[in-house]
């Protein structure tokens, strides 16, 4: 049993060990495990410098990043939004530094940018409209529309049905853009674009209380109603914008010329559109009568829509207009156009709930500027109201109600801010004629009273004064007015003369400050003169314009200076209706010519309109307007006064120190022509003969003696028609006058051909007397000869030199003459009756060459002894016959 027990206990067996552990001493490296693939690879590096991402962009343009036109365009469309804004951002900053860039890939940027017109951030649509807006559009103005419209406006729709609202606005946003720097744009999409806006509309409450965002739609919708055609803004040149964007659309003229119906599509949609503006405005009303105060943001949203409602109707106004006229003309002669034409457009029950709530005024006690800002809301609502009511009659007591509004806002009391109400009164000014012809009894006089009032107050230089008289003349106008110079109702005659009356002191007051007014009074003065009836009130009081209008022209301080008026510094166009004024005035008086003639003498003034006044000044005398004698003052006075300025002391810089000497030779004969033609020679003669030489025996300068000597010789006959009187009187003028011309052409002459043709010119009118009257020359000639006795004997008893210079110089003078008479055939043969006369003078001449007591230096002596010589040769051969034939 011990044995079985030992050989029952048995060793175990040894076993393989699967996990062996192994201790690890810390902070020591674990071993790689023995299946570990090792992974390092070994290499070489290996340059290729050519083909670097700088080399690849080498030459392209790239933003401050450095990224290139392409990468941006992808990055666009990078689903981090910061990414796609940070690449709308460095394509604006490419296209910045090289605009090149954007005109030879415009189509393919507009293309890849289009897409973002929807994005969902904010920011992104932000920066994508900056970029449009600073950079693309402007860049672009100059290539072809069509496509770059066609790239946008399908993107642009797209996020105008997007489910966002701010998207949507966003959209509206860009296409205001779009229609900014491309205004034809809108004819092509405006039945789309205007559903868009009635959809948006229609929606209102969801962006209410975010004015801004509705203030910014109203403010796309009022741009675009702008660009729709109407005939009344188009001809209203007193209030027209110069912007662009506001002036009409003319990718819509054609087609309202050959088809109305074309629009057919556009008036169903604003005839939609209206109803929901009114609405929209109709919502801020709990506003105004809750609020303490109309807030801005508010204000302007109202305002908009009112504005908007404006531009719908008078668009609608004028396709009713068009449509009429058209109907008119195509109907047979006895088919009558259907009179509920107007009802098929619009009506004024459909802005009924907008004349309920007019005038608007605030509940509790308001500001200022809230007034101002409800003054603004009622004028929109009654200019909207005068345009409806052009085609359709309203009930007595609604447009009572506007007339009152009208009275009270054209009237002086509520003008505490003058030039606030002057800005905003304005767009009323055109409706008061065709107001004035509607109505009638004390509501005509009342509202012609207020229109008198706001025309005699606005300031004369404000485009209200401008306005006030444009309607003036419309109601002034026969074809235009039924209350056209209307005598028999006393009422409307006060009116009309008041603002006759006023015309002139306005002309004067606004002087050279304001050339489009004061072309305004004129045109309206000159058609005052053109129509006005003859002996009615309406031409007495044109008549008397004239004791005011002479200040215009000049005026005279004292008897030696002129200040003159605005006429010479205003422009041609003014200054020519001004001219055409003076032809309608019935009578002229002696005044006014006076101030035309001091107008006409300025240097100031331009030659044709000098010409331009003689020749209007010239009908009327010859339609009875001026009396004889005040017309001859006129032309005599233009030629004794008028101051020739030679080439090198001409004064005034815009001629380029040009002489006016050919002008003055043109108003010579103008004038003579017009004195020869106001009746018979020989009486016209007799009335001026004593004139004419009066005023040449006056201290003249040459050229003014010359004229009016030309006058003289135009209206004397031959033989000569003079007294005995004029002869003497001439006697002892002419030959200071021929003395004059020889000195002044030695003097100021240095061409001998330019010094001849003048000479002559001065010469030919006493030449032409001489030949006329033998006896004139006689005198003359003895006048020469005591002249030459006075220098010797001056010569014998003075012994200065510089006198005797001149006493040589005058003797020579006085020979060359002479010699100038005896190369003249004409004189040439009367020369010889006045043997005695010319005998006289070389027998003076010689006593003075002869005598010892005479001092003259030898170069003097000699100069006049030739000069004697000379003239003996010739008379000798005269007085023996050997040159008359």
């Amino acid at each position: 049993m011990v044995k079985n027990k030992a050989q029952s206990k048995k060793k175990p067996q040894k076993r393989g060990i699967d996990f062996k552990k192994i201790k690890r001493k810390i902070g020591r490296k674990l071993p790689p495990p023995k299946n570990a693939t090792n992974t390092e690879i070994k290499s070489k590096a290996i340059v290729l410098p050519e083909q670097s991402i700088a080399s690849e962009k080498a030459g392209l343009a790239v933003s401050k990043k450095g990224l290139t036109l392409k990468e941006l365009l992808q990055q666009t469309s990078h689903h981090n939004s910061k990414v796609r804004k940070d690449a709308l951002m460095g394509i604006k900053d490419i296209f910045l530094k090289h605009p090149a860039e954007l005109k030879l890939h415009k189509l393919a940027v507009i293309e890849k940018l289009r897409e973002r017109i929807g994005d969902d951030d904010k920011l992104v649509r932000e920066a994508l409209y900056q970029l449009f807006k600073s950079v693309i559009f402007p860049g672009c103005k100059e290539v072809n529309q069509g496509p770059l419209i066609s790239l946008m406006m399908a993107y642009i729709f797209n996020a105008m049905t997007h489910l966002a609202i701010d998207v949507r606005l966003m959209a509206f946003k860009f296409f205001e853009l779009v229609v900014q720097y491309y205004p034809s744009s809108f004819s092509l999409y405006a039945e789309k674009i205007l559903q868009n806006y009635e959809d948006i509309l229609r929606k209102n409450q969801f962006f209410l209380e975010d004015k801004s965002k509705l203030k910014n739609t109203l403010g796309g919708l009022v741009h675009c109603l702008t660009l729709l055609p109407c005939n009344e803004r188009e001809s209203d040149s007193s209030t027209k914008n110069d912007n662009p964007a506001e002036n009409i659309l003319h990718a819509f003229e054609p087609e309202v010329s050959r088809e109305p119906s074309g629009f057919t599509e556009v008036i169903k949609k604003l005839k939609d559109l209206l109803p929901i503006l009114v609405s929209c405005f109709q919502d801020f009303m709990p506003m105004i009568h809750t609020i303490p105060q109309l807030e801005a943001p508010s204000f302007d949203c109202m305002l908009l829509i009112l504005q908007s409602i404006d531009l719908v109707v008078r668009f609608l106004v004028c396709g009713i207009g068009r449509s009429r006229q058209d109907s008119q003309t195509l109907l047979p002669p006895k088919q009558k156009p259907d009179t509920t034409m107007c009802d098929q457009f619009i009506s004024l029950a459909m802005l009924k709930k907008l004349w309920g709530i007019f005038p608007l005024n605030l509940v509790h006690h308001p500001s200022k500027k809230d007034d101002d800002r409800i003054f603004m809301l009622n004028i929109v609502i009654t200019e909207i109201f005068l345009q409806l009511s052009n085609w359709n009659h309203p009930s007595p007591a609604l447009l009572e109600k506007f007339l009152e509004f009208i009275e009270r806002s054209l009237s002086t009391k509520i003008r505490s801010n003058k030039g606030f109400y002057e800005k905003h009164l304005l767009p009323l000014i055109p409706n008061i004629p065709k107001l004035t012809m509607r109505i009638s009894g004390h509501w005509r006089s009342r509202i012609l009273q207020s229109f008198t009032e706001a025309f005699m107050n606005c300031n004369p230089d404000s485009s209200m004064k401008l306005a006030c008289l444009s309607a003036i003349n419309e109601m002034l106008d026969p074809e235009k007015s039924c209350v056209y110079m209307d005598g028999s109702d006393p009422t409307i005659l006060d009116y009309q003369i008041t603002w006759i009356r006023e015309l002139p002191p306005l002309l004067i007051l606004l002087g050279d400050k304001n050339p489009t007014c004061s072309k305004a009074v004129l045109s309206l003065q000159l058609r005052l003169g053109q129509a006005s009836p003859p002996n009615s009130p309406f031409s007495l009081e044109f008549d008397n314009m004239q004791y005011i209008l002479r200040d215009f022209y000049s005026s005279q301080t004292d008897e030696r200076s002129v200040r003159y008026g605005p006429f010479v510094r205003l422009s041609e166009d003014v200054q020519e209706i001004s001219i055409c004024c003076l032809y309608y005035f019935s009578f002229m008086d002696s005044l006014l010519l006076q101030s035309l003639v001091s107008c006409c003498l300025c240097p100031d003034l331009e030659a044709f309109l000098l010409f331009r006044i003689l020749e209007v000044l010239h009908s009327a005398y010859r339609a009875g307007h001026i009396r004889v004698a005040d017309y001859i003052s006129f032309l005599v006075t233009l030629l004794s006064r008028f101051q020739v300025y030679p080439e090198e002391t001409y004064p005034i810089v815009k001629h380029e120190a040009r002489s006016n000497r050919g002008t003055y030779k043109s108003v010579t004969s103008v004038v003579c022509s017009c004195l020869s033609q106001i009746g018979e020679a020989h009486l016209v003669f007799q009335m001026l003969e004593k004139i004419i030489v009066d005023q040449i025996c006056a201290k003249q300068p040459v050229d003014n003696m010359c004229a009016l000597l030309r006058l003289l010789i135009t209206l004397d006959s031959k033989p000569t028609g003079l007294s005995e009187e004029c002869i003497v009187n001439l006697s002892h003028t002419l030959p200071e006058y021929l003395m004059d011309i020889n000195v002044q052409e030695e003097d100021h002459e240095s061409s001998t051909a330019i010094s001849v043709k003048r000479r002559q010119y001065y010469l030919l009118p006493p030449f032409f007397l001489f030949h006329r009257s033998n006896r004139l020359l006689s005198l003359v000639l003895n006048v020469m000869g005591s002249w030459v006795s006075e220098i010797c004997s001056l010569l014998g008893t003075n012994s200065q030199t510089s006198s005797s210079i001149d006493c040589s110089n005058r003797l020579r003078a006085i020979i060359s003459m002479l010699l100038l008479m005896h190369e003249d055939v004409k004189i040439q043969r009367i020369l010889s009756s006045c043997e005695i006369q010319i005998k006289n003078i070389l027998h003076n001449l010689s006593t003075l060459l002869s005598s010892v007591e005479i001092k003259l230096t030898i170069g003097e002596r000699h100069k006049i002894q030739s000069a004697h010589n000379q003239l003996r040769v010739v008379t000798s051969k005269l007085f023996s016959g050997a040159f008359i034939t």
